[in-house]
């Protein structure tokens, strides 16, 4: 049952279960303890979430048709009950004579998996309830992953000290399953004839419209689909080589080994507040201005980074950085509803999400390469500058799909 007049309730559940989600980009915290306990090297304590990231990009295209055709609420639930079974098997780790590999498959298969499907549905969710922001309403639903570390790395941490690996996967999987399926079953669409109220006081009215409904099928035809895919992938691997090493990179670059968590909190922070700012932007410009702008600053970012060791301007880049990628997670849902529609939002967006698991990828095998080869995290700044020229070059050649006609997909002809 949808209740049109508390739509905002709609956002509050979303972002709580982007609170929680979001605890996957606080396997930090686990890495020191599988080096020290479980045998795990600096390749494989990361292996888990890298598998996991992967997974979640291929939950997000599989789950995303069934969001269109039965509703956010079913798909959230399978993808909650998913999340807490990978982090409650998760605790198996204690007993498999093959810890890293058993982790792999509970955390980084299943876990990963019900990501997708529970990140896919608040989104579509949010921009059906609110159609004249879809995105900042995306924004600010997904800000809750992004600032997720602030609450759940701390608490990842003390129950690891007090109680060891084993047991906080087991506490963590009980609680997502506890709260997490509850709030995926309040998920709904809007009746099909509803309007957003009319704002009390005139606004200015924002700069795009959805072009046109378009099928899964007809958007991976579109040459605008793929190179809006690969605007997603380079950003997102830009921002990924700053994010997944924001710890040692304050710690070694600017040396201050015994603050550098601080620089995971900045990280989180700013990669949350990166999402509604930019998808404001997206509504008021386009989203391809919007991309635009973002590339520009992420330049910035990291030729700071590039130039630096003073822990202030270090702080800075990663600050930046951090805001830039917040702002791929909302302006791209916008993207993808402006180029192809609402209706089939999350099978079209499910299948462009794949540039984010790619980005994350890539950035993840780059980055500790990189430290191999030069001992120093500094040559991947340059290699973020050069991403980000890139894609700022990619962006340029984005347009929608012409003609208009032929944006959506024509009906079969039946053969008499």
């Amino acid at each position: 049952m949808a209740f049109p007049k508390m739509r905002g309730a709609y956002l509050a559940v979303s972002f709580v279960m982007n609170v929680m989600l979001g605890t996957a980009y606080s396997w930090s915290i686990f890495d020191s303890p599988l080096r020290t306990s479980y045998g795990a090297d600096q390749f494989t304590a990361m292996l888990p979430m890298a598998v996991a990231l992967g997974m979640f990009s291929i939950g997000m295209t599989f789950c995303g048709g069934f969001v269109d055709r039965f509703g956010p609420r079913k798909i959230a639930i399978i993808g909650a009950i998913l999340v807490s079974v990978g982090y409650m098997s998760s605790a198996l780790v204690a007993v498999s004579p093959w810890p890293i590999p058993t982790l792999v498959v509970t955390y980084g298969v299943v876990m990963g998996i019900g990501l997708g499907f529970a990140y896919n549905p608040p989104i579509p969710t949010a921009q059906r309830w609110f159609p004249e922001k879809k995105g900042f309403a995306t924004g600010v639903v997904v800000m809750g992953y992004g600032l997720s570390p602030l609450f759940t790395a701390p608490a990842a941490d003390v129950l690891i000290k007090a109680y060891g690996v084993p047991a906080t996967f087991l506490v963590l999987g009980i609680v997502f399953l506890v709260v997490l399926v509850p709030l995926g079953s309040l998920l709904t669409f809007p009746p099909k004839d509803y309007k957003a109220p009319e704002p009390k006081k005139p606004v200015r009215m924002r700069g795009w419209e959805p072009l046109a409904d378009m099928e899964r099928h007809a958007v991976l035809r579109s040459p605008a689909f793929w190179l809006a895919w690969a605007v997603y992938a380079i950003g997102t691997a830009g921002g990924f080589m700053i994010i997944g090493k924001a710890k040692p990179i304050a710690g070694e670059v600017a040396g201050i080994v015994e603050y550098a968590f601080v620089a995971v909190m900045v990280m989180a922070v700013f990669n949350s507040i990166g999402r509604p700012i930019f998808g404001r932007i997206a509504d008021a410009f386009t989203p391809r201005h919007a991309l635009f702008a973002m590339y520009a600053v992420l330049i910035g970012a990291m030729a700071l980074l590039s130039m630096s060791t003073w822990w202030v301007t270090i702080f800075a880049g990663i600050a930046i950085t951090g805001l830039v990628f917040g702002g791929f997670l909302a302006v791209m849902p916008a993207l993808t509803t402006h180029y192809f529609g609402t209706k089939n939002l999350g099978a079209n967006y499910g299948v462009m999400f794949t540039g984010y698991g790619l980005g994350a990828l890539i950035a993840l095998a780059a980055v500790g390469t990189i430290y191999s080869m030069f001992q120093s995290y500094v040559p991947a700044f340059y290699v973020g500058v050069l991403l980000g020229l890139v894609g700022l070059a990619v962006t340029f050649l984005v347009r929608p799909p012409k003609p208009a006609a032929a944006r959506i997909a024509p009906a079969v002809p039946v053969k008499i």
